[in-house]
């Protein structure tokens, strides 16, 4: 029962860190959670022309994977760039209350993933408009292998930001690079086989990938592959959260 109760409560604190974080982030704005589809659709509408216009890579398939790839994308870095700085952003909040650090990197990828929400309806709207019914089962085991996955990547870099504080920026810059190197607004098969490589190693890319079978080539989806994908991100943020636990004194010290 106690147990049970100190879940709990670690949960509403991990619901109101990410809520309240939100709501400062829009409030002041003309636009507020709108700029969640605005920023996506400008994107899309670049990357489309410079995709479909300039190099010829047209077709309905090939933007909607942009559309896909692109709001996917701004959930998992603005994710990981908030988060990296969770634990100096919340120095207070890390030396002076006892509560489990896990928690506030986690927060920062929940609030992300409330927003990401808006973002998404828009996108599956479209989809189903355009007659793309989704794998619902797929599409709900990409969705926790990706939630898992940022959280795990979310509080490793905000560990290592803590004793080196260069990892912001070296995250900052880091992303832009993986943009570039993830199959979004271009095909895996376009990618030269002596660096296929990169994609294989890019969990990024195997989670675009996920997005695009649950959502477009259903006949794709491979439930196997998933499976193993999930097992090793829980793997991963477990044993992260072990680490956190275990150099938590450090960490209030370094912060």
């Amino acid at each position: 029962m106690i147990e049970k109760s100190v879940l709990s409560r670690h949960a509403y604190v991990l619901y109101t860190l990410a809520h309240l974080k939100q709501k400062a982030n829009v409030r002041g704005t003309f636009l507020g959670y709108l700029w969640w589809f605005i920023e996506p659709m400008m994107l899309i509408a670049l990357y489309s022309y410079v995709v479909g216009v300039i190099f010829g890579h047209s077709g309905i398939d090939r933007i909607l994977m942009i559309a896909i790839g692109v709001t996917l994308w701004k959930w998992w870095s603005t994710s990981l760039s908030s988060a990296t700085t969770s634990f100096r952003r919340y120095k207070g909040i890390v030396t002076q209350v006892k509560m489990p650090l896990p928690i506030l990197p986690s927060s920062e990828v929940f609030g992300q993933t409330y927003l990401f929400t808006f973002g998404y309806l828009l996108l599956q709207a479209v989809l189903l408009c355009l007659g793309y019914i989704p794998d619902v089962m797929a599409l709900l085991y990409t969705m926790i292998i990706s939630q898992i996955t940022i959280t795990a990547l979310s509080l490793g870099l905000a560990i290592l930001n803590v004793f080196v504080r260069d990892t912001a920026f070296l995250v900052g810059f880091g992303l832009r690079i993986l943009f570039y190197i993830t199959p979004i607004i271009y095909s895996r098969e376009r990618v030269p086989e002596n660096y296929q490589i990169l994609v294989d190693l890019n969990p990024f890319a195997h989670l675009i990938e996920y997005f695009n079978n649950a959502l477009i080539f259903t006949d794709k989806v491979n439930y196997s592959t998933m499976t193993l994908a999930l097992v090793f991100s829980i793997c991963a943020l477990t044993s992260l959260i072990a680490l956190c636990k275990k150099i938590s004194p450090a960490i209030v010290r370094n912060v």
